[in-house]
């Protein structure tokens, strides 16, 4: 038998990882884990795609989802579609977001996220695929040194329908039905020992003062930072601008450069002009990346980014859960406020 690649060898090891980090109770933070595997999964050379166990979702920034639930999609996965016009999509959503009159968050006052957030999860066994719906509130405060608060809510699991398991489905989340946690600088109780705290490692998708304050204000340099981060080119740029607007944290004239980088990415078609979240309609916009086609959804009457969703681009083999090219595998939304309180809705 031949020796395994450098790549299958870490999908090996993130496979192992991640089921074990299925089956047991174990805490940790998504945003945080990006900036562990970064450095390896930037290493990647193969064009094999990720086996997809489980979505693990973590505080800040995961979210909801197309009201139909996960069903076949309309998105077409064949590369067709109009770049032009995904630029001028995009160019007009930033050309609005330069225009919002912002609402800062005070002292004592905190930025209320909530999230909402519908997926399958595939790995439990051959051809065994769940769906869950889960809920997700964070109050990040004006301060982040301060304590933040993050709640999880569970609002159903169940197998998907024809991928159907033994026993009860697990729910696609490593935190419990009504967990609540609250640490300082959203250092929660369930990060591991050195981890850095969510003041100190500034990312696309947490975005720290500092780490805001530092991005390119140019359109073209923002992209080559947002391919950096993403590291699997134009298609990994989509997805961290994704985590970065999804975050509800940044402010409109730099959302409005997101906007305006993304419009020079060369693949990026409109998939959809009429893409339902949430009960909101927008456009979407995509790029194929791994075993998925992944869009950005943009309400067109006022710019605002409300969600993302992730297509199967392929008929995905047995022991890889088995879904159909077409299938809605993901799907999310974010709504955001300014609040007076921890808590306060």
């Amino acid at each position: 038998m031949p020796e395994p690649t450098k790549s299958e060898t870490l999908d090996r090891v993130l496979d192992a990882a991640l089921a074990r980090a299925g089956a047991e109770p174990v805490r940790f933070d998504v945003a945080a884990g990006r900036i562990a595997l970064a450095a390896a999964l930037a290493d990647r050379t193969s064009g094999r795609p990720r086996r997809r166990t489980r979505w693990l979702a973590a505080a800040a920034a995961v979210t909801v989802l197309t009201g139909a639930g996960l069903a076949a999609s309309t998105v077409d996965l064949t590369g067709g579609g109009n770049a032009a016009t995904a630029a001028e999509e995009l160019t007009r959503a930033a050309d609005l977001a330069s225009r919002v009159v912002e609402r800062p968050v005070g002292p004592g006052q905190f930025r209320y996220v909530r999230s909402r957030y519908e997926g399958i999860t595939t790995g439990a066994g051959p051809g065994e695929a769940t769906h869950t719906d889960l809920t997700q509130e964070e109050w990040v405060p004006a301060d982040r040194r301060d304590e933040w608060l993050f709640r999880n809510e569970i609002n159903s699991v169940r197998w998907l329908e024809g991928h159907e398991g033994q026993g009860q489905p697990q729910a696609g989340t490593s935190f419990e039905d009504g967990q609540e946690f609250r640490g300082r600088c959203g250092r929660y109780p369930y990060f591991a020992e050195g981890q850095p705290d969510r003041c100190t490692a500034g990312s696309f998708g947490n975005p720290t003062p500092e780490f805001v304050a530092a991005l390119p204000e140019d359109p073209a340099a923002l992209l080559d930072e947002l391919r950096k981060a993403g590291g699997t080119g134009d298609a990994g740029a989509l997805v961290e601008a994704g985590e970065a607007l999804g975050s509800g944290e940044y402010p409109a004239r730099v959302r409005a450069t997101i906007f305006r980088a993304l419009a020079l990415l060369p693949g990026l078609v409109v998939t959809e002009k009429r893409a339902n979240l949430d009960g909101k309609e927008g456009v979407a916009l995509g790029l194929k990346h791994f075993d998925d086609f992944t869009e950005m959804i943009i309400d067109p009457d006022n710019g605002d980014y409300i969600g993302r969703r992730e297509t199967v681009a392929v008929d995905l083999p047995h022991d890889q859960g088995g879904l159909e090219k077409g299938t809605v595998r993901s799907s999310s939304a974010v709504t955001t406020k300014v609040v007076s309180s921890l808590g306060a809705r």
